[in-house]
């Protein structure tokens, strides 16, 4: 692992993509989950926040998912 913010290398490059795309798929479902859970206690009606809360972490973690599996799944041409 090298210490450059931007590595020449590219399969560092790819290592360090995985992690930040899994990091934020990890940060998007916790916060959607955590954030419709907590508008549903806090509102009254809060089926509706919780169902937008739902939404959110589904299409983070599926944006972010999506992400990943195309940079693990990448062959390289040499």
């Amino acid at each position: 692992m090298t210490m450059q913010r931007r590595p020449n290398n590219p399969i560092e490059k790819r290592k360090q993509d995985v992690r930040k795309y899994s990091r934020n798929a990890v940060i998007s479902v916790a916060a959607g989950l955590g954030g419709g859970v907590l508008a549903a206690w806090v509102f009254t009606h809060g089926t509706f926040f919780f169902m937008i809360g739902l939404i959110v972490a589904v299409v983070g973690g599926v944006y972010n998912w999506s992400k990943v599996r195309s940079i693990v799944n990448h062959k390289d041409q040499y």
